[in-house]
């Protein structure tokens, strides 16, 4: 006979191992701290061997994986530490840009330089760099994506939503933009011209527009929306990926564009594929005190050479293999 006392404990038992079930995956291999209390930003670089980090207490830095070290600390002014929102890597890997609201810096990635120094034309949500680190798109709040040429200065495309512009992605050869916006929708561009090529339409605020680097396929998320790859050269939906707790925060294509690395609000990181939307493999990612929270937002994701990378708003980088 079950007693009131042991329905109540069943009860709980209940509640904890649903709890375990929702928090499904492996453990990443390696776990390292790059910042003691947190980030603003944590952007790895197109090969995931470098990671520029904004630090919530302790400015810039940018730092290489392997050896895990720290190269430069990096701030928009000589005194005190800046507030580093954003940052981007040039797809050769030869500059570094990084933002706070209203300013952007580029950065030499060899020498640690800062290059050149802009103020932007309204607040900064994202950043992404073309290839050769010439040109800047920048996600913005006054309802734009704006190409800015970061070496010589001057606006080159605005592109327009009815809403603040959460995130930008540019394809390798910078033919192509595709940006995420509160409109509720996500858009495709002719980066050249400023042509609107595609609009995918969603139920929610768009926080995810990530392209592959041939430009092919687009990946795009909206709040509390089951992730969706697109054929962007003729707009169809190819094949959603469910999502789990939270949202989608941080998405990457492999270079054969066969499957894609996500990370997600509550530390999800999950390796698909594309062909299928099925998962490969999956890892959680721990949270530095779990009394305050057993999530973990993740930041960025990366394919590296054996392995696989993501950065935490926690202030941790996972190595997952």
């Amino acid at each position: 006979m079950t007693t009131g006392l042991s329905r109540l404990l069943l009860l709980a038992l209940a509640s904890v191992t649903g709890l375990i079930a929702c928090s499904s995956g492996k453990e990443p291999a390696e776990t390292h701290e790059v910042a003691t209390q947190g980030v603003y930003s944590a952007t790895f670089s197109n090969d995931g061997n470098s990671l520029l980090v904004g630090s919530i207490h302790h400015g810039g830095s940018l730092w290489t994986m392997s050896p895990l070290e720290r190269l430069y600390d990096w701030n928009h002014s000589a005194e005190g530490f800046s507030n580093l929102t954003h940052g981007a890597f040039s797809a050769d890997g030869r500059f570094v840009a990084t933002t706070d609201n209203r300013t952007i810096v580029l950065w030499q990635r060899d020498s640690g330089e800062a290059i050149w120094f802009w103020n932007a034309p309204g607040d900064i949500e994202d950043i992404e760099l073309t290839s050769d680190g010439g040109l800047a798109l920048l996600g913005m709040r006054d309802f734009t994506a704006t190409l800015f040429d970061i070496k010589n200065g001057g606006i080159r495309q605005r592109l327009a939503h009815d809403g603040i512009v959460y995130d930008v992605s540019v394809s390798y050869d910078g033919m192509l933009a595709a940006t995420g916006s509160d409109d509720l929708n996500a858009r495709l561009w002719n980066l050249q011209n400023g042509e609107l090529l595609q609009t995918f339409r969603h139920g929610n605020q768009v926080k995810t527009a990530q392209l592959s680097d041939d430009g092919r396929l687009l990946f795009t998320s909206a709040l509390n929306e089951n992730g969706k790859i697109w054929d962007t050269a003729s707009g169809t939906l190819l094949i959603e990926i469910p999502g789990s707790r939270g949202h989608f925060s941080a998405a990457k294509f492999s270079a054969n564009d066969g499957q894609l690395l996500t990370g997600n609000s509550a530390g999800q990181i999950t390796l698909w594929n594309v062909s299928t939307g099925k998962a490969i493999h999956e890892w959680k990612a721990k949270a530095r005190d779990a009394w305050v929270s057993s999530n973990v937002l993740i930041e960025d994701v990366a394919f590296a050479s054996s392995e696989w990378r993501a950065a935490g708003t926690n202030g941790l980088i996972y190595f997952l293999r």
